[in-house]
């Protein structure tokens, strides 16, 4: 039986799953942000999408933006793989089209036809004398230039905001629960209760419709000669 994945967009004010979409395990979380926010693109007041880092990579982001959707969600982390400075130690000048080094050395970037580019460092790594810290290669340190880095550059700033931080622990931790509620065991746990694609999409969107109605019943959901209401709403 081959494995599946779930994603779910949820509505942070009622708590309420908005959508369910099932994907083969091995599909990146991002590839399922089209189907979750499709039915939001055409409504005149867009909300927020609020996603963690598997959300925030350049091309996702401009996905987004394209459609009108604003994104809060974390810049996938910068590592090195050789252990060596990550690329956030650089500083990359889209104006200058230059990127510094943490020795302080310039080049400029070499852009790409498809967008992006590379910057070599080669020339200044064989007398740099923290050339240890920074790479192993013998062609030296070279860094790259995201097609989108602008973006990028503009997600890190926000996330760096107090307000942005607050915003962003205050939601995620709701739809962890969420989640949980899906995968809860009466409901076959992380098991699927049937077979294929469709017949798994159809059972989650039972669970979901099921606990959509539980957390309508603590909303004060009633029926009143026959009209369905809200307390308070």
């Amino acid at each position: 039986m081959s494995a599946l994945k779930a994603h779910l967009s949820v509505d942070p004010d009622s708590e309420l799953i908005d959508d369910v979409v099932v994907t083969p395990a091995n599909t990146p979380d991002k590839a399922a942000v089209a189907q979750l926010v499709a039915p939001l693109v055409d409504l005149e007041d867009k909300p927020e999408i609020v996603g963690d880092a598997a959300y925030g990579d350049g091309a996702t982001r401009a996905e987004l933006k394209e459609a009108g959707l604003s994104v809060i969600a974390r810049v996938p982390p910068v590592r090195n793989m050789t252990g060596g400075f990550a690329k956030d130690r650089f500083v990359v000048d889209l104006e200058s089209s230059s990127v510094t080094c943490p020795a302080g050395r310039n080049v400029p970037i070499r852009f790409s036809r498809r967008g992006g580019g590379v910057a070599h460092f080669a020339a200044h790594c064989a007398n740099c004398p923290i050339a240890s810290q920074c790479t192993t290669s013998r062609r030296g340190r070279s860094v790259t230039v995201h097609p989108k880095e602008a973006l990028l550059q503009q997600a890190r700033l926000e996330q760096a905001d107090p307000a942005w931080q607050e915003r962003y622990r205050a939601d995620r931790p709701m739809v962890e629960r969420k989640i949980a509620h899906l995968v809860f065991r009466a409901w076959g746990g992380r098991r699927a209760r049937t077979r294929g694609l469709r017949r798994v999409g159809t059972d989650l969107d039972t669970r979901a419709g099921a606990i959509n109605l539980a957390r309508l019943a603590i909303l004060g959901l009633k029926c009143e000669q026959g009209a369905w209401s809200i307390a308070g709403a």
